[in-house]
C-alpha cells in the first residue's frame, strides 16, 4: 500500500530521526516476524519509508539488525548510568536500582529484544556474540563492580567470588525475562516481573552478607 502524502512529508521533516526509527522498527518486526523470516520491505512499511531508505542507511539486513540491538544496548546502558550517577547510598540500594533500571516496567523494546536472542544465536552467529559482549558481558561488569564497592566498605563479605556472583545473578533474571515468552502455554511459568527483580536482588544481597550480618 502506498504512504500518504502526510505520512511522506512528517518523515521528511525530521531526518536526523530516521536511523532510530528504522533500528526500531527492524526490532519489531523481527521479532514479530522472526529473523529469518523478515524482510527489508516490513521494516521498510513499519518505519514508513521506502526500501531505498532502508540501503541508504544499511547495507544489508545482518547489518540492521546488528545496527539495532547495539541501538538498544546504547539506549539501555546510558539509562542505567544515569540511574547510579544520580544515587550515591549503599551498595546495595546502588545494585537494586540496577535491576530495576534493567528489567522493571514494561519496555516493549526490551520484549523484542528478548524474543529475537533465541533464533538469532543460530540464525546470525555473529550478531549473536556482538549482544553477549555489549549486553550481558557489560552489564555483569557493572553489576561486578558494585558487589566490589561493596565489599571494599565492609558492607559484603570479601571472600565472596565478585565476578561469579554478578554472572549468576544476571543471567538468571534475564532467563527468567526471556522465557515469559512461552508463559501463556506453560503452566506456572508466568511470574510478576516487579516481584522476580526484588526477590533476586534480596537473594543476591543475602548471599553477600558478613556472617556477623546475618539474621
Amino acid at each position: 500500500m502506498p504512504r500518504t502524502k502526510s505520512k511522506i512529508l512528517r518523515w521528511e521533516r525530521r531526518p536526523a530521526e530516521r536511523p532510530g526509527e528504522l533500528l526500531e522498527a527492524a526490532l519489531r518486526v523481527f521479532a514479530t516476524r522472526g529473523y529469518r523470516s523478515a524482510t527489508l520491505e516490513e521494516v521498510a512499511a513499519a518505519a514508513g519509508v521506502t526500501k531505498g531508505a532502508v540501503y541508504h542507511y544499511f547495507d544489508n539486513k545482518e547489518q540492521l539488525l546488528s545496527s539495532a540491538l547495539e541501538h538498544h544496548q546504547q539506549r539501555a546502558f546510558a539509562r542505567l548510568e544515569g540511574a547510579l550517577d544520580s544515587e550515591h547510598g549503599s551498595a546495595t540500594t546502588r545494585i537494586r536500582l540496577l535491576f530495576r533500571s534493567a528489567f522493571g516496567g514494561d519496555d516493549p523494546i526490551r520484549r523484542d529484544v528478548l524474543l529475537l536472542l533465541h533464533a538469532i544465536a543460530h540464525e546470525a552467529p555473529n550478531v549473536y556474540r556482538h549482544w553477549v559482549a555489549n549486553g550481558p558481558l557489560r552489564w555483569w561488569r557493572v553489576v561486578e563492580s558494585l558487589i566490589v564497592e561493596g565489599q571494599r566498605s565492609g558492607e559484603f563479605r570479601r571472600d565472596a567470588d565478585a565476578e561469579v556472583t554478578a554472572r549468576i545473578a544476571l543471567v538468571g533474571v534475564l532467563a527468567q525475562f526471556a522465557w515469559q515468552r512461552y508463559a501463556d502455554s506453560v503452566p506456572g511459568l508466568a511470574i510478576d516481573r516487579e516481584r522476580l527483580v526484588d526477590s533476586a536482588v534480596d537473594m543476591l544481597v543475602a548471599s553477600l552478607q558478613p556472617p556477623e550480618k546475618r539474621a
